[in-house]
């Protein structure tokens, strides 16, 4: 256990250790918290919950030691500064605006069950299984440098699913989707830069939001850069429309340097 101020915050060494039972308007990420801590400590990072002196969650933070990377969710500034200085990191989210460098992430948001999912597809779309995962791993590690690797088979693991067009003999662009409390999360969209302009994106977006409707799901987000415009015109043309934000922080390594993007 550990403490600053009034701010305890205990390691979660199991997801279900915890009752994930918020204060109201604590997150727009709530439904998948457990998930997302769940997902961490799968792949080899920590967790952690903090509480006010009531015992009310004011905080979860979770870090992956691989990638030096975190997200704090907390609406409280005292449990932002903790988690903000607790972990060595290249980069820390959060819902937070505070006055520490960053970029501004939109949330796009699509309510599936007030939309009419519509598409002709230019390309065929395939659902990777879990024999495809080290050609996955592969894509991942080549088009997101320095990630965990573990990751992948944890999202397997966890029935997350990833869509991809094929071109060739090479994967030409991939999407994954999760699902959790029937809302779909559509992250992690890439196209090798040979093959953009071609659709491939758009046919993703759309292969996963079919998905989700046949899933039943009520609603899909993704959070997407506010420098990446061909992502968000993709989610858009998807009925998607931003509905909040999150920040990527550039982190400070353990001598207190600031990571700032390049």
């Amino acid at each position: 256990m550990s403490s600053s101020g009034q701010t305890r915050a205990v390691e979660i060494r199991n997801a279900s250790d915890i009752d994930f039972i918020f204060p109201d308007g604590f997150s727009f990420f709530e439904p998948y918290l457990q998930y997302f801590v769940k997902e961490t400590l799968g792949a080899g990072g920590q967790a952690y919950v903090s509480r006010n002196s009531e015992g009310t969650i004011s905080g979860i933070f979770i870090y992956d030691y691989s990638e030096k990377t975190g997200t704090i969710y907390t609406r409280s500034r005292r449990v932002f500064d903790y988690f903000y200085e607790l972990r060595p990191s290249d980069f820390l989210f959060a819902e937070m605006k505070t006055e520490h460098e960053s970029e501004i992430y939109d949330i796009y948001h699509v309510n599936l069950r007030s939309i009419a999912v519509d598409h002709r597809f230019s390309h065929e779309i395939s659902i990777a299984e879990e024999a495809d995962s080290d050609e996955i791993g592969q894509f991942m590690a080549s088009t997101h440098p320095g990630i965990n690797r573990r990751w992948v088979n944890v999202a397997f693991d966890a029935g997350e699913r990833c869509f991809f067009v094929r071109l060739g003999k090479e994967i030409a662009g991939l999407g994954w989707l999760s699902i959790v409390n029937n809302i779909g999360r559509l992250h992690s969209l890439h196209v090798k830069p040979q093959f953009r302009r071609m659709g491939i994106g758009e046919d993703i977006l759309f292969a996963r939001l079919l998905w989700l409707t046949s899933k039943r799901a009520r609603s899909a987000f993704s959070e997407i850069s506010r420098e990446n415009s061909p992502s968000s015109r993709i989610a858009m043309k998807g009925h998607m429309t931003a509905s909040g934000q999150i920040f990527q922080y550039f982190g400070k390594d353990s001598d207190g340097k600031t990571h700032r993007k390049s």
